[in-house]
């Protein structure tokens, strides 16, 4: 039997008016009348508008949501690839760090060449990985490494190091060898701007590897233990004399005195770095800086001492990182002294504001990552290739088995 539905609407708005008009007030007629302003809603299609475009919105809302989801989980993919590639770059990177740009022999020249040779090589080799990556962060830091080339492309093309199109480095090796060679337009100078110590192309580059390392391991230190340490330098030089025997000895000798100096100031930095600096407890700040500065003083002292090249050389660039804050420093009552030792002064420190210590000891890429990097290779230099990251610490001083969330120690410069 069909259904007359336009009769029915018709008899069923005839029964509301009915109803609406046998009421006197009050709540029951209110109700009746919302209920009877909701069906004209729904039966002139206005209340149908309304809903679509709630769920239009609550769609829209769910989108953007489910985008900053994805965004964060392709920050946490693992990206093998990468993380191999990252972690050849951090060595030779490291290596080309602790070169003498200075020496103009054939024999050094060669070495040097060498190296920039693995680097360029490291760096093609990451560049194409990140390229391929699902990992956003990886890529963000392949594309900040790619900036700091671009900033200072002309300089590199004076050392014969171009770029391509697909964001790789070309070398020309005759061309760095007589940059090195030249004296009287300073580009030896301009090879040791680029590859020679703190601050140089070669040190960002290092970071940016260990950020990329970590990123694509999910959180793991490029010097942690599963990162094998593989020992020596990242490049093999033409040439091989008496000297450079020599020196390759040097590099393999154990020290003993160094190794436990940078084991107890690797602790020293990572109870400084789980200290609450703040105003309110400076006392606490102040012991856990002044364990410090006493580690610290201790591992100048045995290193200077040192027979082991690499020890030395990494030395000198964890009190290149000291000096190159020693304004900071200053602000709180801790003096970097001409022997690259540290005073501190106990009434000016206490004085101070604790948020000048925090900028130096707390949080990810603060200067206190570039010191425990730099002590944990004096570390495995030291003792031939353990790693201090295999173990950390507790506030006081106990052993724990893995390392905290935020470790100072599991993130690099």
């Amino acid at each position: 039997m069909g259904i007359n539905l336009t009769g029915l609407n018709s008899g069923m708005a005839d029964t509301y008016s009915t109803l609406l008009g046998g009421m006197g007030g009050g709540d029951d007629a209110g109700g009746m009348g919302s209920l009877l302003g909701d069906y004209a809603a729904i039966k002139n299609g206005s209340y149908g508008k309304m809903l679509k475009k709630y769920y239009s919105k609550l769609e829209k809302q769910e989108a953007e949501e489910s985008g900053k989801t994805d965004q964060k989980t392709a920050g946490k993919v693992k990206d093998a690839s990468s993380a191999s590639a990252a972690k050849s770059l951090y060595k030779s990177a490291t290596a080309l760090e602790g070169l003498n740009y200075d020496d103009r022999s054939e024999e050094n020249i060669g070495k040097i060449t060498d190296a920039v040779s693995a680097f360029v090589k490291d760096y093609n080799n990451l560049m194409k990985s990140a390229d391929k990556s699902k990992n956003a962060n990886v890529q963000k830091q392949a594309e900040s490494l790619y900036n700091s080339y671009y900033n200072n492309y002309k300089l590199f093309s004076k050392v014969g190091i171009t770029m391509n199109s697909d964001r790789t480095l070309s070398f020309d090796t005759d061309t760095m060898k007589k940059a090195l060679n030249d004296t009287e337009h300073g580009n030896g100078a301009t090879v040791k701007t680029l590859f020679g110590g703190i601050g140089s192309f070669a040190d960002k580059a290092a970071n940016k590897a260990s950020q990329i390392y970590r990123a694509a391991g999910d959180g793991e230190a490029v010097t942690s233990s599963k990162a094998k340490y593989a020992g020596g330098s990242a490049y093999t030089s033409s040439t091989s004399t008496s000297a450079t025997k020599k020196e390759d000895e040097n590099k393999t000798v154990t020290d003993a005195s160094s190794a436990a100096a940078a084991n107890s100031l690797y602790k020293s930095i990572e109870n400084l770095g789980a200290t609450d600096m703040t105003n309110s407890n400076k006392d606490a700040v102040y012991k856990a800086f002044n364990n410090f500065v006493k580690d610290y003083n201790e591992l100048v002292k045995y290193t200077a001492n040192s027979k082991n090249s690499n020890v030395v050389n990494q030395a000198n660039y964890l009190k290149s990182i000291v000096s190159g804050n020693s304004s900071t420093f200053s602000k709180f009552g801790v003096t970097v002294n001409s022997d690259k030792t540290l005073t501190i002064d106990e009434k000016k420190f206490k004085d101070a504001d604790m948020g000048n210590v925090k900028k130096l000891f707390d949080g990810p890429y603060s200067a206190a990552e570039k010191m425990t990097d730099k002590v944990n290779s004096i570390y495995r230099y030291a003792t031939q290739g353990e790693t201090l990251n295999k173990k950390t610490y507790d506030n006081a001083g106990g052993g724990v088995g893995a390392p905290t969330m935020g470790s100072m120690v599991d993130a690099i410069l």
